[in-house]
Parts: structure tokens; C-alpha cells; sequence
């Protein structure tokens, strides 16, 4: 071993016992074949290299090369021969999932040392890909409008979407799409959903497999998101910074959620209403009465709160108008009180409100607005000092922070972001390269669990982080709204650690060895923090911060002498701000180690091998449970600590002849369940699945990260053996086959099928939810469930009708069995009912897509994407599980259980325009027309369905659609050459046209069910036009009228007799948004 070898190996170690992340680098191929210009003959011996790699090949008798283990990347190849000219390829796109091809054409040259420079032509059908792929470069990423992160970008892609702010790909739920970050895993075990979050200034390339993939890909059903990040160069240091923000501004159209008007505070804040009551104020306009809630007024509301009373601790009406607005962390209208009647002003004890107890409304009010921000940079070079020593080493750093406000601020405002990604690669030996990286990332914001409510956390419910766009969740909890504390706090923490080393073995075989580490830990902080110190009064009414801060474990919430009414909402109204919020006790940790080993060899011309061998271990420790109050009998239990693992095998040939190209292979997985047992051998154990009799010793125990019903299992099992049962193991085989064949020289046909099976979702398997003292076991998931198994057929064409253009039409249809469904375990006396989970869920999905495209870097760029896809699911077997025998085989079948959605044709579409740096005129020194690129999103879909049957009529479903969506977003930017300095300049408009987009399909914005049908009675809707609604219009009078209205028409001077929606503040969603910023490239 030489000297510089030891150095390297011994500072390499030192570094992976400092490191954060340490992340493969996806490889691939370039092949391609060398003739003589002028004859067309193959040359034979020409030198093919990649400048600055030791990579290369000799050409074949037959002219043809293979280079494999390409990292991903952009590079130049060199292309000499004695006798011929040398000639330089610029540009080469190396992808991942993809073969380079070159068609190279030397010329005879006698004169010693001549090069040819050419720009290396765009290979858009890529003839060996047999599935739908789309490949996303960094400089697409830097184009397109309003994506910060990279989650954003890929929404907008052909058979993306989210769910719960999770990714989706076609049809599939969150925990069926795969994440990998240069070839390691990036998943949530815990929660079960992809994770994406690096920073954009990283990124190399990002690659989107939304059909059948290949066999060394497994444990995801859906679709792959690979991304491949930047390394250092070696030739310098280069870097990309940049920042952006945008105006403070409201999320959503409508007022405030704390103006005294709005439709939720106008019964308790416009003075107008407050004071005499909602009847007296609206006597003649029945419609308003309807609109808002019913309140008698201050006026009422004094006298009944003074009756018995001592004088001192009686209050004014307008004492208790202040209390209300202070708690609804609003401000007073101050000129419609000034404008009150005089003899209005006398009776409720108006004054005029001094300056210091406006400017205290003023901090009190809750502010919705907020600057979201975003910073995202990176750069490398060589690694400074130590590099020479470590195979001239290269480093890339890259950084993100970002802030982003709630569209409802709750307990926070805003969440914020922070994530640190390092890559240090090296080549300490020709053939031998090594790859160090490191990330971290820290999230704060709000989870969606409400703890009283017991709600279980995971992406299909309460999982992860609250979304931006929170309305969903504030909208569902009505009497909490103006509990500013009702939601907890999450703060994440991720680390990544992994190496990767590549050896060499021959110009045709290489091998990979990668390690990897994820861990990911929770936590989320509990107790009362509200400050209780007086800040104002009004008269015997003293307030505190409140309603900020968490108070809820004091038997009664007294200021001064002050003693705030039940949950501290003012009489009279029926809303709860505060002792409601509950405790998060989340200390979940997980711990993934991930090892890989991949061998691959270009046997000879005609086909590419490629296997492997794959571990994943996980270490869940779900240290999760949710209390109410100090009470032990509002605790819900989710503690568990499990070990599964996966181990996986794969084989997979690329077949090349003639043009046609297969994909063949098959995959292995082994899934072991973590070992231990799980209490199915009696599902009606009464005994201990209902409620148990605790004290608050509970909370120390739980705490601990122990369960206390577990012990009371493991002990009933030690009297009644076999109830706990050992957990079972599965091994499955997944063919995989992907065929692609050329019809033209430009045009291609491709065709795959494959078996793709994923580990259910964890929380599907060891989550339970569980009460003490009240209803005791509510849900019991099942870790025997088996993999669910995805069956998927998809067939397609490319065409390269121009030079640039291409279309691709997909056709396919996925298979799904044994998915994770519900089944109910009642006893016939009903002391005991839960939910338990068995593989009884179907699901078929088939679809077809159009995407049109041209990505050639030209001053125009574009593509539109077309997409139509059909599902529908059930349940199969038993719906209920009795205790009951007796014919039990027949009973609590799941019957006609079949649902199918409807349609919901889909189109996106990109357009780039750019003009070159030298263009146009120069004006005053500087081309000032050039530099210059937009970019133009627009994205439309049609309204979901819903069913409206007034009739009540036998078989009606899904006949009624909300309002379609549709959105325009634009990206203007300006770049400036300063120097070695490229500054560019950028405005990025998020819904250009400010389009009052529908949010109606969502029901945020009616009050109830009530609400919603006297909403549709009222329009004048074509399907009225038919006497069997006579009996309707003379039982409602003014309802069911006949006529050309549309769903999601409101109440205007053209149509005054619609019933609009309660709630006109969560009507419409996102308004114009305007981000302003600036990247330097150097």
C-alpha cells in the first residue's frame, strides 16, 4: 500500500466519524460508435475519454464503445485516432435510468494536434428507456416559476400531485412513492411518505419514474423521484447563491379572519349588531339572520352575567364588547363605535378608548400577514489544504432556509426550514473512487394532531407537518378557532450518513458498495406557557396574554381577582379558547441503516448486466402519546419500539439487438416483521382491550417510552397462552420486463410489466390507538399484514416528429390487491368494538397521458402535459368479526363497497422563452435586450364530484361537479454578466392574473350540511326544471327554482336570491403572490 493510499484511508475515516450524511452517486452508461466521415467505414482502435476522468474506451472492429459507470453529470468527451483529427463533444448529458448515445464521425487529418469542438446533440427519444421517464436538469429547476424547493417543481409534472402535503404519483397513496438522494433511501419509516427536502443549489438532476422501472428499484409500488446532486469541480471553485422574498400579504381572498365584519366575529364585534342582538339588528332581513349566528347582544348578555353580582364586579356592555374582542385577538371598530347613537352610546357605558389601551389591542391582534423568505445557495471547488492528499478531493456545500406563513397563523405564525447538505468525492486510485457526504436539516412548525381528539400519526391522517396551506384544519374545529393554541408544536430534526466506494474492476465491470444512516427524531413541547401577567383591563375584567399560550391544567384561570367563564370564551358565546389544546408527547426516533452492494458488467455488445444485494434495517421507536388534561383517562397510547428490516436481491439484463432493447429482471425481498409477538390469538380478550383503571403514575411510564398496556398483554399472555402470536416474515418474487423498439428512426415504442411490492406502511402495522378508562382499544393495526402487490402494464410511444419535439403518449393500468383495509371486531353483547386492518383492499387504476415537449435550451422551450385517469377501490371479505360463530362465515360481509371516481381530466403546461446574452442592440455599453428569459405555468383540472339528491333517489352518486381549477403562474428574469459574476434578477408571480379560484369542492366555506343544501336549493339549477320537485318549491318557498345557475355561483346583483356559504373568508384560495429576488452564479 503506498503512503498516499494510507493518508487517504486513514483522513477518510476521520471524516465518516465527523460526517452528518454520506450519500451514493447514481451511475450510468455512454456507448456509442466511431466511423470514418468520409467513408462511413467503423474505425477500429479510437480512443474514446471523458476529459477529467480516468474514464474511457477503445473502439470494437465494429467501431462501436461502452463506457459504463458514469456518474451523472454534464461532461466533455475527447474522440482521437492516428491519422484523424481530434474532436472534442461539448456538453454530454449523462442521466440516471438512461443511456448516453453517441454517433461520432471523425475526419482524416494529417496535421498533428488538430481539434474539432462540437456541442453535443440532444438524445430525446432515448431508445432504451422502456417506461415513462421525465428528467429535470438544475437550470429547469432555476426557470420555473414559484418553486422553491423542490417538492413544488415536481407537483407540476405529468402524474404528480399531493396528498395531505404529501407526494402522490398516479393514483397511488403517499407511502407507495419512493425518494432517493445519489442512490439512497429518503424515506419517513414512521410516518410513511417520501422526503425531498435538499437544496435546490445541489441539485444535479432530478429523475421522475412514473412507470414500470427496473429490478434494482424495490419497496415503493408508485413511482421513483431520484435525485443526483452536484460534486465540486476540480478546475476551480464555482457556486450559485441566492435570496428571495415576497410582500407580506393575506393568503386567501376575503376579509380578515379577525375584522370585527367578517361573517364569523360580525354577531360579537360590529357595533352595529353586538350591542342589541342579531334579531333586533337584522328584524327585516331574514337573509342575514340566516347568515350569521344567533346572538342575543351585549346589552342582554350584561344583565344576565351582573344578576347577583356586587356592584364592583359588575360590567358595562361595552366592557364585555371589549373582553370579546381582545379574546378573538381582534381590534374594536373604533369609528363604528364612535358612531353609535347617543342614546345607544349611554346605555352600554361606551368611553372613548385612551391611546395606551389602543396600542394594546393593536400588539394583541393577531397578524396574518407575514414575509415569507428563502435562501438557497451552494458552491465547491477543490478541497482546500488537505485535497492533493485525499485523491484530489473535491467539495460541493449547499444550504437552505426558508420561512413560509400559515395561510391561518395558529400556535405559530410561520414554519421555518433549515437544511445543510456536504459532498467531499474523491479518486485515491485510478479505478477507485470514494463519495462523502453529509446532511442535516431542522424543522419547526405545527403537527395536525389534536391531541384530545386522539388523532393517530401518520401521512394518511395527522402525520408529519401541518401544510402552508392549513385551512383544512382550522376549518374542521369550528368552536376552536380563535384558540390560538389549539395545535402543537413539531420540531424535526434529520440526519443522513452513508459512503460510497466504487471500484473498477475493468474497462466493462464495475462494483458499489454504499452504507448509509438516516435518523430522524421528534419532539414537541408540552405544558402551559401562557403568561399570566395583567396587561389591561376592562373595569373588573382583567386580562392577561390570552388567548396565546397554552392554559389548560389550572382548575380555574384567574387574573386579579378576575375569573375567567368556562373555557375563557365571554357569555354568550359558544367557542372555546383555551383547555382544549391537549399535550403531543412526541419523542419518536428513527434509525435507518441502509447497505447496498451492486455489480454490473457490458458482457458484450449486446447485453448490460446488472445485480445486487440490499439490507435496510429500521429501528422505529414511536415514543408518541396524546393527553387532554392532567386526567389519566383522556391519554391516547401509540408507544411502540420495533425492528423490521428488508433484505432484497435483484438481477436485471439490458438486451440490445437491432434497435429493440429489453429490460429483463427479477427481484427478491425477504420482509421480516421485527421479530416478537402481536396479541392476535384472541381478538375479543375483553379483559384487557377495554378501558383499564389508571392513575397519573401513567404519565412517568408512557414517558419513559414504555406501554403500559403491552405489560398488561405480556401478562395475560403468561395466564392465558397464546394471545400473544409471534409476528410473521414474507418473501416474495417480482418479475420485472420492459421492452423498447424503434418504429422509425425517430419514433419508438415501449412496453413494460412488472410485479412491485412495498412493505406496508409501518403505522399500518405496530400503530394502536388506545384510551385508558374510556372506550380502551379504538384501532389495532396488524403487523402480519402481507406486502401489497402492485400488477403494472403500461404501454407508450415517443416520437421526435422535429429536431427538439417530442411527444409521448402513455397508456397503463395498475393491478393493486391486498392492500391495508379496515375490518370491525364487535361483540354481540357491544362491549367491545374496534378496528383492526387486514389485506382486503383492491384497487384499479388506468390512465393515459400526452406530453409534448421540447427541451433543447433554445431561446423557446416548452411542455404540456395531458392526463386522464380512471380509479376505482373496494373491500373484499369480512366487514365485521364477531364473537358469534354461528354463521359468522356469511355475516358482516362487505357488500356493494365498490367505489369509483369519476374522471378528472388534467392539463399542465411550461413555456420558456430566453434570449442570448450578445442579443440585440448595445445600448449605453450593455446588451440590454439580452440575457432575458420568462417562463409561464399554467395548469388546469376539472372539478371533483359530489352527490346532490334532494329526491333521495335509489342509485344517484357523483351527478353534481365543483368548479374547475385552473392557475397561471410567470417567472421573469434578467441576467447581468459582471465580471466572473453572472447576477440575475427575477420577479416570480404566483397566479399572475389574481383569479378568485373556487375553493367551494373543499366545504370549508359552508357552516354545515345544512348550510351546503340550502346553498344548492337556491340556485336556480337545470335539474330543477321537473315537477317531481313541486312538493320541494311548495314546502320551501323561493328553493328549487329551475334555471341556468352553475355550481359555484354566489349572490350578486343579478342573482340576489342565492343562499351563499356561511364562511365568505375561505371562498376563494391563494391571491396574487409576488416573490422579488436575486442568484449569483460564479
Amino acid at each position: 500500500m503506498t503512503d498516499k493510499l494510507k493518508i487517504f484511508i486513514v483522513m477518510f475515516l476521520a471524516l465518516v466519524a465527523l460526517s452528518a450524511i454520506t450519500e451514493a452517486q447514481t451511475k450510468s452508461r455512454i456507448i456509442g460508435r466511431v466511423i470514418d466521415e468520409q467513408t462511413g467505414e467503423p474505425l477500429f482502435g479510437a480512443n474514446v475519454v471523458i476529459r477529467d476522468t480516468y474514464l474511457g474506451a477503445a473502439t470494437d472492429i465494429d467501431g462501436k464503445f461502452f463506457i459504463v459507470n458514469v456518474p451523472v453529470g454534464t461532461y466533455d468527451i475527447q474522440i482521437s485516432m492516428i491519422g484523424y483529427g481530434t474532436q472534442i463533444i461539448e456538453n454530454v448529458v449523462v442521466s440516471a435510468d438512461r443511456v448516453t448515445n453517441l454517433e461520432i464521425a471523425l475526419k482524416p487529418s494529417v496535421i498533428e494536434g488538430q481539434e474539432i469542438i462540437i456541442t453535443a446533440k440532444r438524445d430525446e427519444l432515448h431508445k432504451e428507456v422502456s417506461n415513462t421517464q421525465m428528467v429535470v436538469s438544475s437550470g429547469q429547476l432555476q426557470d420555473a416559476s414559484g418553486v422553491r424547493e423542490i417538492n413544488a417543481f415536481l407537483s407540476k409534472l405529468p402524474g404528480v400531485s399531493t396528498e395531505n402535503g404529501f407526494l402522490t404519483i398516479r393514483g397511488g397513496s403517499a407511502d407507495q412513492t419512493g425518494a432517493m438522494v445519489n442512490g439512497l433511501s429518503y424515506v419517513n419509516s414512521a410516518v410513511g411518505n417520501a422526503e425531498t427536502s435538499i437544496p435546490m443549489s445541489a441539485v444535479e438532476q432530478v429523475s421522475l419514474l412514473s412507470g414500470g422501472y427496473n429490478a434494482e428499484y424495490g419497496n415503493f409500488r408508485s413511482g421513483l423521484i431520484n435525485i443526483t446532486t452536484k460534486g465540486g469541480s476540480k478546475d476551480g471553485y464555482h457556486g450559485t447563491f441566492s435570496f428571495s422574498a415576497n410582500q407580506p400579504h393575506l393568503k386567501r381572498f376575503g376579509p380578515s379572519f379577525y375584522d370585527p365584519h367578517n361573517d364569523a366575529l360580525r354577531a360579537y364585534l360590529d357595533p352595529e349588531v353586538s350591542f342589541i342582538g342579531t334579531d333586533a339588528a337584522w328584524a327585516d332581513d331574514p337573509y342575514m339572520r340566516e347568515q350569521n349566528p344567533k346572538f342575543t347582544g351585549w346589552i342582554t348578555q350584561a344583565e344576565n352575567y351582573n344578576r347577583g353580582k356586587d356592584p364592583e364586579k359588575q360590567v358595562t356592555p361595552f366592557q364585555l364588547y371589549l373582553f370579546a374582542t381582545w379574546m378573538h385577538m381582534a381590534e374594536p371598530d373604533y369609528e363604528g363605535l364612535r358612531n353609535l347613537p347617543d342614546e345607544l352610546k349611554q346605555q352600554i357605558g361606551y368611553y372613548e378608548i385612551p391611546d395606551e389601551q389602543k396600542s394594546l389591542f393593536a400588539s394583541h391582534r393577531m397578524k396574518e400577514e407575514g414575509r415569507d423568505w428563502n435562501f438557497d445557495g451552494g458552491f465547491g471547488g477543490p478541497l482546500p489544504l488537505i485535497g492533493k492528499y485525499l485523491g484530489d478531493a473535491t467539495f460541493y456545500i449547499s444550504n437552505n432556509s426558508s420561512e413560509r406563513y400559515y395561510v391561518m397563523p395558529l400556535t405559530l405564525r410561520s414554519q421555518k426550514s433549515y437544511t445543510t447538505l456536504a459532498t467531499i468525492k474523491s479518486t485515491p486510485s485510478e479505478g477507485l473512487s470514494v463519495s462523502y457526504n453529509g446532511l442535516w436539516k431542522r424543522q419547526i412548525g405545527l403537527s395536525p394532531v389534536r391531541p384530545p381528539w386522539g388523532d393517530p400519526p401518520n401521512a394518511g391522517n395527522a402525520g408529519g407537518f401541518m401544510p402552508i396551506n392549513n385551512i383544512k384544519y382550522v376549518a374542521n374545529n369550528p368552536e376552536y378557532w380563535y384558540d390560538q393554541s389549539f395545535y402543537p408544536i413539531l420540531n424535526q430534526t434529520i440526519l443522513m450518513n452513508g459512503v460510497t466506494i466504487n471500484k473498477v474492476v475493468s474497462n466493462s465491470t464495475y462494483w458499489e458498495f454504499t452504507a448509509g444512516y438516516l435518523y430522524i427524531k421528534n419532539y414537541s413541547p408540552t405544558g402551559d406557557n401562557r403568561d399570566t401577567s395583567i396587561v389591561t383591563n376592562f373595569g373588573p375584567i382583567y386580562v392577561d396574554e390570552s388567548p396565546y399560550g397554552k392554559w389548560q391544567f389550572a382548575s380555574q384561570h384567574k387574573v386579579d381577582g378576575f375569573t375567567f367563564p368556562s373555557y375563557d370564551a365571554p357569555p354568550g358565546i359558544p367557542r372555546r379558547f383555551s383547555r382544549k389544546e391537549g399535550d403531543l408527547y412526541d419523542r419518536t426516533k428513527v434509525r435507518q441503516l441502509q447497505l447496498k452492494f451492486d455489480i454490473a458488467s457490458q458482457i458484450n455488445e449486446h447485453n448490460f448486466v446488472k445485480a445486487g444485494l440490499e439490507y435496510n434495517y429500521i429501528d422505529i421507536k414511536h415514543n408518541f402519546w396524546e393527553k387532554w388534561n392532567q386526567n389519566a383517562y383522556n391519554t391516547y397510547e401509540f408507544n411502540y419500539h420495533r425492528w423490521p428490516s428488508q433484505t432484497a436481491a435483484y438481477i436485471q439484463d439490458q438486451i440490445s439487438y437491432e434497435g429493440l432493447v429489453a429490460n429483463l429482471g427479477v427481484r427478491f425481498d425477504y420482509y421480516y416483521g421485527g421479530g416478537g409477538k402481536w396479541p392476535s390469538g384472541d381478538p375479543f380478550a375483553e379483559e384487557v382491550f377495554r378501558p383499564q383503571k389508571v392513575d397519573t403514575s401513567l404519565f412517568s411510564i408512557l414517558e419513559a417510552g414504555r406501554s403500559y398496556i403491552w405489560e398488561i398483554w405480556e401478562q395475560y399472555d403468561k395466564d392465558h397462552p397464546g394471545f400473544l402470536q409471534p409476528i410473521k416474515n414474507f418473501f416474495t418474487v417480482s418479475p420485472r420486463i420492459g421492452v423498447s423498439f424503434p418504429v422509425t428512426t425517430n419514433s419508438k415504442f415501449y412496453f413494460n410489466y412488472g410485479h412491485f411490492r412495498s412493505n406496508p406502511p409501518y403505522y399500518t402495522m405496530y400503530l394502536y390507538r388506545y384510551r385508558y378508562d374510556k372506550n380502551g382499544l379504538y384501532d389495532m393495526s396488524n403487523p402480519n399484514l402481507e406486502p401489497p402487490r402492485t400488477i403494472s402494464y403500461e404501454l407508450g410511444l415517443a416520437y421526435n416528429f422535429m429536431e427538439g419535439y417530442l411527444m409521448q403518449l402513455s397508456g397503463y393500468y395498475k393491478d393493486i390487491t391486498g392492500q391495508a383495509g379496515e375490518v370491525s371486531y364487535q361483540t354481540s353483547s357491544g362491549t367491545l368494538n374496534y378496528d383492526g386492518l387486514a389485506n382486503n383492499e383492491y384497487e384499479d387504476i388506468q390512465g393515459f397521458e400526452v406530453t409534448l415537449s421540447k427541451n433543447d435550451q433554445s431561446w423557446f422551450n416548452f411542455w404540456v402535459n395531458f392526463n386522464y385517469m380512471l380509479s376505482k377501490s373496494g373491500l373484499t371479505g369480512k366487514q365485521i368479526i364477531s364473537d358469534v360463530t354461528i354463521n359468522n362465515d356469511q355475516e358482516g360481509l362487505y357488500q356493494g363497497n365498490e367505489s369509483r371516481a369519476l374522471p378528472r381530466p388534467k392539463v399542465n403546461a411550461n413555456v420558456t422563452f430566453r434570449s442570448p446574452m450578445d442579443w440585440g442592440p448595445e445600448i449605453l455599453g450593455a446588451k440590454i435586450f439580452g440575457g432575458w428569459s420568462m417562463t409561464i405555468f399554467g395548469e388546469w383540472y376539472a372539478g371533483s364530484y359530489f352527490t346532490y339528491n334532494p329526491l333521495g333517489k335509489l342509485h344517484i352518486s357523483n351527478n353534481m361537479q365543483w368548479p374547475d381549477y385552473y392557475m397561471v403562474d410567470l417567472k421573469l428574469n434578467k441576467a447581468v454578466d459582471v465580471g466572473h459574476l453572472k447576477l440575475n434578477f427575477y420577479v416570480d408571480i404566483s397566479n399572475l392574473f389574481n383569479f378568485k379560484v373556487s375553493l367551494m369542492r373543499y366545504e370549508y366555506a359552508f357552516q354545515d350540511d345544512n348550510d351546503l343544501n340550502k346553498y344548492l336549493a337556491s340556485l336556480h339549477l337545470p335539474m330543477y326544471d321537473s315537477p317531481e320537485f313541486d312538493q320541494l318549491r311548495e314546502n320551501q318557498p323561493g328553493y328549487y327554482i329551475p334555471g341556468d345557475d352553475k355550481v359555484g355561483d354566489l349572490r350578486s346583483d343579478d342573482k340576489p336570491y342565492i343562499n351563499d356559504p356561511n364562511y365568505s373568508f375561505w371562498l376563494f384560495g391563494q391571491p396574487r403572490d409576488i416573490w422579488v429576488g436575486v442568484r449569483i452564479d460564479f
